[in-house]
């Protein structure tokens, strides 16, 4: 699983929580920084599937709220019709369906 676009939805994710807090958000950001920073030192390319597993109460949240805002670029790439970052944009969205795909039994946990 690409660390890249993780890293990416960890970094949107982070900043959403900040943007409207509802009561103390601490804790989850303290949660969301170690998992970034768990991400950022691993060597090569590629998250250990079992610690996604073991993180999904950071992750599936995270990625989940990266492809709304991937998906509101891909949207607007396609009406400027730039078709580098638009192509970009739909890769890392392909990239987050391996996370969603392995993190998918826990959901119902989180609906």
């Amino acid at each position: 699983m690409n660390k890249a676009t993780l890293l990416n939805a960890l970094n949107d994710y982070l900043l959403h929580i900040q943007l409207d807090p509802i009561g103390d958000i601490t804790s989850k950001i303290n949660a969301v920084e170690a998992c970034r920073n768990y991400v950022v030192a691993i060597d090569g390319d590629v998250v250990n599937a079992d610690w996604v597993k073991s993180n999904c109460i950071i992750i599936l949240p995270a990625i989940t709220c990266y492809r709304k805002a991937l998906k509101d670029n891909i949207d607007e790439a396609k009406l400027s019709g730039d078709e580098n970052s638009l192509s970009e944009l739909c890769t890392e969205y392909r990239d987050l369906q391996s996370y969603l795909d392995l993190l998918k039994p826990f959901k119902k946990f989180f609906a």
